[in-house]
């Protein structure tokens, strides 16, 4: 089979292929620490898929510590997958070319597994879309071991019946050691078995592996919903994979750092999995089970060691209940100490109110102020004691003053409206709890503080107390919205987060769903079903019409269901009992609260199956090793720096933006040390060229910068270079004197070449020429006449000269620079030749400035 390359090579140009293309850095790879092994020397190429856009998958936890996990075996290869956007999938399918990883660009019909990553139903149609795409069926029965193993896992596995007809098989639970077991075993039967059935067989043996071809769907009595009997031989429940001991679970140095800004854009460290509360409307802390924390040492020293490999200014820790860490403060504060240095901040998600102390905001406030979220999820304490959230008004505004008070101006406030036995007063409460919070920070701050709401629609999730609950009608819905925000209109600071309940409908059938639904998948991926997580793509019309065609009501996905019905997850075992869910939903129905894991004893408890694993008591000491050392010779004075470097080849995809974050970022990962803006949020204090087009390159860039560190010409090249990902490289540094003027103020002309044997410019320039009857074979003759005659037409007193350079091949433009009137070159080279995105084609060749350096 062909690898993706030479597919690309006799159809088309790669940079045909990225032009007109939104974001086509989401595509190209390159960036800095990726892994690029040699495909001919791996046992098993893994891909790993995460069906939604690369700056989504990018964000995702989970694919990091799997690649890296993965990766570090040199008999395996792993490479990373995204969704295509609307507009690049059109591309691959108008040139007939498969989708295909980032790393070594391998379509994904050539690779051995292909893992998806599950985290959200909305992402469902993309899965279709990758599959199509890729040229591999859609349906696991159509599939034989000509085709890769498609496999997957993640929070929303845990009702595998949706996606049930499309995998091969789903891991339940934990990944760290599952997926190695599950490649490894694939690998040894392949050698032996061409059966793809024995094989699928022999591969459920493995814990947390469910393979649904092995269960026939059945309806039992007191439900209309699908439940699932194995085959002879076959596990009756699928118990899910816990990593344990987690003191120290596998964690990446060296995560990858994309070339684009991404959703969360920073490094995050994972400091325990689960959560010891027991609310009884989340998923997470079922699935997550049993609560288990990371050595805090070991967090310190994966974070800066992160820190420094990818040259991050933004970190994070990630858990779901961050304030219950039992080394919250001395972690915050131990870690501040070093990346305060580094001018790196740190924000934490997750926070319960209660857990926010004065402490906490002056620790973090050392670099720069990143946000908070506080999530009381209800307006009232009633019904914070039906969902289990153990606070009250107070902790909220506690937290929310401890914020103020240290300089916070926005705080994030979560709610969720729809919850069981929701009344008015519980919603007039969620307006009170706001204008509350709003009172407290116009006190501290003396202006109104900034509220961003986050408000969705409550969904009865499986393996919950409230899984067995209806979600709320649509229509009622929409009236406590319109309520809570006719209630909080006279404060125009509060922001509502919108969540369209369309796809809050969606994500509830298929959460709840069965077997049934990949047909009504399939259907509405047919007719246009993508990124039904975002608004601008998702119509539930496409659906409404899949349901009627599937002769099925989705309406009876959201209703109630029997207490005594076997439902379609119950093979999938989360270790907590189905009867403690049930004495918690009692509970719940009569406003009683339950203790937490940590509070209760198991004796008395034994609503689970893992209680052996649940920690309860916390010793060590954080233990900290720093080797952190600048690069360069510290000064007792100011010097200022200017250094060219070039952006070409897949840096060409790059935005200036991006380009700033790219250099900056290796800037800090080289440990060079530079000059920050003073201020509660400091930046480098670098100076750039006007920005390039996208798709531009840029042969002779500069910056400058300025620090207190004496660095040599040489050494500072060498060093530099070897923190930049391909395509970005510097040629020179100069000493420059505090009296020359600024890098803007001394340029004189920028230099930009067109490459006239470009296609697209040689198609163009006959063209044209033929419309005017210039007489001339000679290709770059006619491109000079129509440069010099559009410009005798069109003067321009940013132009200084043209050159048409046969031996090179170039037409050159010099364009005169004024720092305050933008200049576009590729609009010139555009109106001349009556070309579309001439940027491809184009280079910025060289910087004229006034005075030599």
């Amino acid at each position: 089979m062909k690898d993706f390359e030479s597919l690309l090579k006799e159809k088309m140009d790669w940079k045909e292929l990225l032009q007109d293309i939104e974001k086509p850095g989401r595509y190209t790879g390159g960036e800095w620490n990726e892994i690029k092994k040699d495909p001919s020397k791996a046992k098993a190429k893994v891909a790993l898929v995460f069906p939604d856009l690369y700056e989504v998958g990018m964000s995702y936890l989970g694919q990091k510590i799997l690649y890296f996990i993965l990766n570090e075996q040199p008999f395996l290869m792993a490479e990373r997958v995204f969704a295509p956007w609307i507009d690049f999938e059109k591309k691959l399918r108008a040139f007939h070319l498969p989708l295909f990883s980032l790393e070594n660009k391998i379509p994904l019909f050539q690779f051995d597994i292909l893992g998806f990553s599950l985290l959200y139903e909305l992402n469902y149609s993309n899965i279709l879309t990758i599959l199509d795409l890729s040229r591999i069926p859609i349906f696991s029965s159509e599939r034989d071991l000509d085709y890769p193993l498609v496999i997957a896992g993640g929070p929303a596995a845990f009702n595998p019946e949706p996606m049930a007809d499309i995998f091969d098989l789903l891991l339940i639970g934990d990944g760290e050691e599952a997926f190695m077991e599950i490649v490894e075993k694939f690998i040894s039967l392949k050698k032996e078995v061409r059966d793809k059935s024995l094989i699928l067989r022999e591969l459920s043996k493995i814990e947390g592996v469910y393979v649904p071809s092995l269960y026939t769907p059945y309806q039992g009595p007191k439900s209309f919903l699908l439940a699932e009997k194995p085959l002879e031989g076959v596990p009756a429940k699928i118990e899910k994979r816990i990593h344990f001991p987690f003191h120290q679970a596998p964690f990446p140095e060296k995560i990858i750092v994309p070339n684009i800004k991404v959703i969360f854009d920073r490094v995050a460290v994972e400091v325990a999995r689960g959560c010891v509360h027991k609310c009884r409307f989340c998923q997470a802390s079922s699935i997550y089970f049993p609560p288990r924390v990371k050595s805090p040492s070991f967090v310190v020293k994966k974070m800066l060691a992160a820190v420094r490999s990818t040259g991050y200014e933004n970190a994070s820790l990630a858990a779901l209940s961050l304030s219950d860490y039992p080394y919250f403060t001395e972690l915050v504060e131990a870690l501040m100490e070093r990346l305060s240095r580094e001018k790196v901040s740190l924000s934490l998600s997750s926070l319960r109110p209660g857990g926010l102390t004065s402490d906490i905001p002056k620790n973090i406030i050392k670099v720069r102020k990143t946000g908070f979220t506080l999530a009381p999820e209800a307006g009232t304490e009633r019904l914070r004691l039906v969902i289990n959230k153990k606070m009250d008004d107070d902790d909220v505004l506690k937290a929310a003053e401890h914020a103020f008070s240290n300089g916070w101006k926005l705080l994030k406030l979560y709610f969720m409206i729809g919850l069981p036995t929701e009344r008015d007063d519980d919603l007039d409460g969620i307006a009170r709890l706001v204008q509350e919070v709003v009172r407290v920070g116009y006190k501290t701050l003396k202006f109104p503080p900034q509220i961003n709401l986050s408000i969705p629609a409550f969904i009865p999730k499986p393996h919950t107390p409230f899984q067995w609950l209806r979600m709320e009608d649509e229509e009622i819905l929409r009236e406590k919205y319109r309520f809570l925000k006719s209630s909080l209109k006279r404060y125009p600071f509060v922001k509502f987060k919108k969540h369209p309940l369309k796809n809050s409908i969606l994500e509830a059938i298929f959460s709840r769903g069965d077997r049934r639904l990949s047909q009504v998948l399939s259907e509405s991926w047919k007719r246009g079903a993508r990124f039904d997580s975002w608004s601008d793509c998702f119509n539930f019309g496409i659906w409404e019409e899949a349901f009627k065609q599937k002769n099925i009501d989705y309406k009876l996905y959201l209703g109630a269901l029997e207490k005594d019905a076997v439902l379609p997850w119950d093979h999938v075992q989360t270790g907590i009992k189905k009867t403690h869910l049930l004495e918690e939903l009692a509970k719940a129905l009569k406003e009683e609260a339950s203790l937490s894991c940590l509070e209760n004893k198991c004796a008395l408890c034994q609503g689970c199956t893992f209680s052996s694993l649940i920690e309860r008591e916390f010793r060590e000491k954080i233990e900290i090793s720093d080797d952190y050392s600048p690069f360069g010779k510290k000064t007792e004075k100011t010097l200022r720096y200017r250094a060219f470097y070039s952006k070409e080849e897949e840096a060409r995809w790059v935005s200036h933006m991006d380009l700033i974050n790219i250099i900056q970022r290796a800037f800090r990962r080289a440990s060079i040390p530079l000059l920050h803006s003073e201020g509660f949020h400091p930046k480098m204090i670098i100076s750039y060229l006007p920005a390039l087009p996208l798709g531009m390159e840029g042969k002779s860039e500069v910056l400058e910068f300025k620090s207190d560190y004496l660095f040599s010409e040489k050494d500072f090249i060498e060093r530099i270079n070897d923190f930049l990902p391909k395509g970005i490289k510097f040629s020179a540094l100069k000493r420059m004197e505090s009296f020359k003027p600024a890098l803007n103020e001394e340029i004189k002309s920028l230099v930009y070449s067109v490459d006239l044997e470009c296609p697209q410019i040689k198609r163009a320039v006959e063209k044209v020429a033929s419309e005017k009857e210039i007489c001339s074979t000679n290709s770059f003759r006619m491109a000079e006449e129509l440069v010099h005659d559009f410009f005798a037409r069109n003067p321009d007193d940013l132009l200084e000269r043209i050159i048409v350079d046969e031996e090179k091949k170039k037409l050159f433009l010099y364009l005169k620079h004024f720092p305050q009137k933008g200049v576009s070159p590729q609009k010139i080279v555009k109106n001349i030749f009556r070309v579309e995105s001439p940027a491809l084609a184009m280079a910025r060749e060289e910087i004229l400035f006034a005075t030599s350096i």
